[in-house]
């Protein structure tokens, strides 16, 4: 093995100068390159983030359509005149170690190669491209009862390729393996520009080979004669436990047999031996019955305790949640849905720990009986505080959302410490695993470091993330003294540093795992692979010790530290963009789920709640610098990158920290606008709500001039704004001027508040709202549709907002006191009174305002009537998406009015509807506003058809526009029912 002098880390070794870069931009185009390239400093900053610590620019960022354009990367790359140039594959970004930061080039195969390319259903395989996310994957092998079975909570934006770069596991790993176990074969492109097949090579075919074989044949047999020699180390050194060593897998890719398995090497090897071009998978089949049963323990210890006691009857998995994130799954919006199981009836005030233990089996019968076996033995278990079998799938679906969410509850933690990842997936043999926790927490507490642990007890894997400061350079010391105690500690247990993660910049411990005798190794393994250590370097190990070590865990820019510069006072006043901890849930690929839109529709980071965050916290950080030139660079990115928001808010609400970037738009566009000035038509739309409360009045007059081609035209033209809708007509006022007769035998009163936006445009829904009410015999006032605020805040005018806001308030307040209820009928005006305007002084009086549905629902309503039986009965409802996001149970209250009523209704999972305020008005986003309609609404609406209800007014507008009809909102089927029954009842009593 070689013995030079080991060289220390330096970043100037991967560091590419701007001359370079933009002739390697101008050498890929020449060879046909046709992806993206981005050298814009929002593009770079997206890339120079993940969900670690640290913080590391990189000099390009390519985004390349497909193999092709991979393979064209490789063949420049490997060119005499940048054969110096380091490349680092880049997927879902959701690495909590960095693994793919660099300050070289990024090849981030998420945007654009997302493509199945091919599928056998009869030898269950599959080959995808790199940047598949594991969700979307699993939603298309669904179809053929198949699943890719390795279950991680990042699978909604986690890639295949970034999946198999650290060999993960998740949920169930015990019994299904990890990554790497489902890996058939990999094609991949080495450093010299090259391409091999990653696969099984048996030991005959090696042996014959011995002369004659293609490059991947040679390099097989090369590594082969390497590892031979020292198989008994590596039987010694690597532990007897699940989650075994990687980065790099020498046990399971050399077995004694004499073959190699290719693609175990590069299963774990995070990039640093060569880059993914496509991947083969085996999949299996969907287990026919999973059932759920959730167990309470007063304390942790308890529940480690019983792990190998429940072990013993066989189930799937065992994930544990303690008391620290059970107490903050009590303030998460999903709680209502779960309480019952999760808390029984224990007190709110008294700590609890939950094992969730999973059982499959191909037969109800099989699930049933092991189920009832364990649950039988609970009974013998003291500590036990109770427990709860789910059975429905949608159920467990719900409560396996409160594990998943684990990451996101602690980061919601108050004070400026917040979990971060270092030692967050340390594995032991699960037997050691109450003893090793013990241990572990003791090592916290000395330290004073708050945290939180879940995770999967039956692999003896906890994930923990000690809470710290890292602007503060004490909590950023205490990162690499907390590193070596726990190193210390988990090796005492035969454990591992790394147990699900792969390691990022945590290679400066790879020697203390695989030891002296394996870890040179390691750095010939590099050497046959990567010679000059152009992949993805600083990771896990270098190929020569003459040309650097890997870098140390405190030797990478931490993000803290650049967050650090801007001032804790500035800080304080933009904290959610400081909170945004690159989850990237926002990267979410399924286009029913409402987070986020504008990313699904550009699949281009920049436009995510994370991006806008990121660029956010470095116009705040360069505007301390006092550099002009670069100030005015990031504010036009980031100005560019806030118009791309549709104000959807779900951010808000699915954000597991709950960054709500519609709030920070608003406030910088406020900075932005006093600075540069409001134009035009920010003026005219930030003030429609205050314009709205005179023509809606005048709807003869005003519809005429607003319907006039030429009108529009100049609209169009000069304020970039179509399709505007016509006021109602007759307006809202002339329709109650009809009379409603007060109900005889009153149930009580109540406030309808009407919002500038039905009342104007959509005056049906309000009517049928107080018309249904009066129905069901309530006496109903109305609160006037004054300005709500909305408008004002969406375009920046927050002082506007903020007083237009407290004078609806202060009505609301007073109505409150009386005890009057309070209720709203469109959900984009409800929730941004409640969402956004809670904090202001008349905050309390927000949260009094409840949707027409969340209100009914609290009646228990009962009319006796049976239901209409048949499909084409069944009306399908689309909800407003941040009405979806914020109150998680609408569907199920509209759907219970309706049973209530007699009627059938289905809520439909959706996404944005394109529209979302004045977003789809706007001239610059009819294309991208028109794709999220095709991309989510669209089937519903054809399916659907006039049974169509929808609850947003902005919703109904996109579906008038693009479907050709205006959908119904639930409350005017419900009037048309009511009145019809009330109608029925006096027939029969006349």
């Amino acid at each position: 093995m070689n013995s030079a002098v080991i060289k220390a880390f330096s970043w100037e070794d991967s560091t590419v100068s701007e001359p370079v870069c933009e002739q390697f931009c101008e050498a890929l185009l020449s060879a046909g390159y046709q992806g993206d390239l981005h050298r814009d400093e929002a593009g770079k900053l997206l890339a120079a983030t993940d969900n670690s610590v640290y913080q590391v620019t990189p000099a390009l960022v390519l985004a390349p359509l497909n193999g092709m354009d991979l393979d064209i990367i490789g063949r420049v790359a490997a060119s005499p005149a940048f054969e110096r140039l380091a490349l680092t594959a880049r997927g879902g970004g959701t690495g909590t170690n960095g693994q793919a930061l660099t300050n070289a080039i990024v090849i981030d195969t998420s945007r654009h190669m997302t493509r199945v390319l091919a599928f056998n259903a009869e030898a269950r395989t599959v080959r995808v491209e790199p940047g598949v996310v594991l969700a979307q994957l699993n939603a298309y092998l669904a179809e053929h009862g198949l699943t890719f079975p390795a279950q991680i909570s990042t699978a909604s934006r986690a890639t295949i390729g970034g999946m198999v770069s650290t060999d993960a596991c998740g949920k169930g790993s015990r019994i299904y393996g990890k990554t790497g176990d489902y890996v058939e074969s990999l094609n991949l492109i080495l450093s010299r520009g090259g391409t091999i097949s990653a696969r099984t090579y048996t030991a005959e075919e090696l042996d014959a080979a011995a002369h004659a074989g293609d490059a991947g044949t040679q390099l097989a047999q090369e590594l082969r004669a390497l590892v031979s020699p020292v198989r008994e180390s590596v039987e010694a050194v690597f532990p007897r436990i699940s989650r075994s060593l990687t980065g790099y897998d020498i046990q399971r890719a050399f077995p004694a047999d004499g073959a190699v398995h290719l693609q175990r090497l590069i299963a774990g090897s995070e990039g640093t031996l060569a880059i993914i071009r496509d991947i083969t998978l085996r999949v299996v089949p969907i287990p026919t019955v999973k059932k759920l049963v959730v167990v309470r323990y007063p304390s942790l210890d308890e529940a480690l305790s019983d792990c190998q006691r429940i072990l013993t009857h066989g189930p799937s998995a065992i994930e544990t949640l303690d008391e620290k994130l059970y107490a903050l799954a009590r303030n998460d919006a999903t709680w209502t849905q779960v309480r019952h199981a999760m808390e029984g009836d224990t007190p709110p005030e008294h700590p609890l720990v939950t094992n969730f233990v999973e059982f499959l089996g191909d037969s109800e019968s099989e699930v049933d009986a092991r189920i009832t076996g364990f649950v039988e033995s609970l009974r013998e278990v003291n500590q036990i505080q109770g427990h709860y079998v789910a059975n429905a799938s949608q159920e467990q679906k719900q409560l396996w959302g409160v594990r998943s969410r684990g990451v996101g509850l602690l980061a919601r933690a108050d004070g400026p410490r917040k979990p971060i990842a270092f030692v967050e997936d340390t594995v032991v043999p699960p037997e050691h695993l109450p003893a090793y926790i013990k241990a572990f927490r003791a090592i916290l507490d000395r330290h004073g470091v708050d945290y939180g642990m879940f995770g999967h007890v039956d692999a003896g894997c906890l994930h923990v993330r000690p809470a710290l400061d890292m602007t503060q350079e004490s909590d950023a010391r205490l990162l690499r003294t907390i590193t070596e105690e726990v190193v210390a500690l988990v090796k005492q247990y035969g454990g591992l540093l790394w147990g699900e993660h792969g390691k990022g910049y945590r290679g400066e411990f790879t020697r203390d795992f695989f030891g002296n005798d394996l870890y040179p190794v390691l750095g010939e393994i590099k050497r046959l692979f990567d010679p000059n250590n152009r992949m993805n370097p600083g990771k896990i190990v270098t190929p020569r010790p003459d040309i650097a070590a890997v870098a140390a865990i405190d030797a990478v820019p931490f993000r803290g530290t650049i967050d650090g510069e801007v001032p804790a006072s500035i800080r304080q006043q933009w904290t959610k963009a400081f909170e945004c901890n690159g989850n990237g849930v926002c990267f979410d690929w399924d286009t029913s789920v409402p987070i986020c839109p504008s990313y699904k529709v550009t699949r281009d980071r920049v436009q995510s709640p994370k991006g806008r965050a990121a660029l956010l916290r470095e116009w705040l950080r360069v505007k301390q610098a006092n550099d002009r030139d670069r100030l005015q660079i990031v504010e036009q990115q980031l100005m560019q990158s806030m118009q791309g928001c549709l104000g959807c808010n779900a951010c808000a609400s699915q954000c597991p920290v709950h960054v709500s970037i519609p709030e920070l738009r608003s406030r910088f566009l406020e900075t932005y606008y006093r600075t540069h000035g409001w134009p035009l038509r920010e003026r005219l739309l930030g003030n429609m709500e205050r314009v709205l409360s005179v023509t809606r009045r005048l709807p003869w007059l005003f519809n005429p001039l607003l319907g006039a081609r030429p009108v529009r035209r100049l609209a169009e033209r000069r304020l970039g704004v179509i399709d505007s809708p016509l006021l109602s007509q007759p307006s809202f006022e002339q329709r109650i001027a009809k009379g409603y007769r007060q109900p005889r035998r009153s149930r009580g009163s109540v406030a309808l508040l009407l919002d500038p936006y039905t009342s104007s445009f959509d005056a049906a829904v309000p009517e049928a709202a107080v018309a249904l009410l009066r129905a069901l015999n309530f006496e109903v006032s109305t609160i006037a549709a004054i300005p709500s605020g909305k408008a004002a805040h969406v375009h920046g005018m927050r002082e506007k907002a903020a007083q237009q806001s407290q004078a609806v308030l202060r009505t609301v307040a007073s109505l409150a006191r009386r005890q009057v209820p309070v209720i709203a009928l469109e959900p984009s005006v409800a929730l941004f009174l409640r969402q956004d305007c809670g904090h202001a002084e008349l905050g309390d009086a927000a949260g009094k305002i409840l949707l027409l549905n969340e209100w009914l629902a609290g009646l228990g309503l009962d009319t006796g009537v049976p239901t209409i039986a048949g499909d084409e009965q069944t009306y399908g409802l689309l909800a407003h998406c941040t009405e979806i996001t914020a109150i998680p149970t609408t569907g199920e209250s509209w759907r219970d009015l309706f049973r209530s009523f007699g009627l059938l209704l289905q809520p439909e999972p959706v996404g944005c509807c394109g529209m979302a305020g004045t977003y789809g008005h706007l001239v610059e986003n009819q294309e991208r506003s028109k794709k999220l309609y095709a991309m989510s609404w669209q089937r519903h609406v054809a399916h659907y058809g006039e049974r169509l209800l929808a609850t947003g007014f902005s919703c109904r507008c996109q579906v008038g526009r693009l479907g050709g009809f205006r959908p119904r909102h639930p409350v005017e089927v419900l009037a048309q029912r009511a009145l019809g029954l009330s109608q029925d009842a006096s027939s029969s009593s006349a």
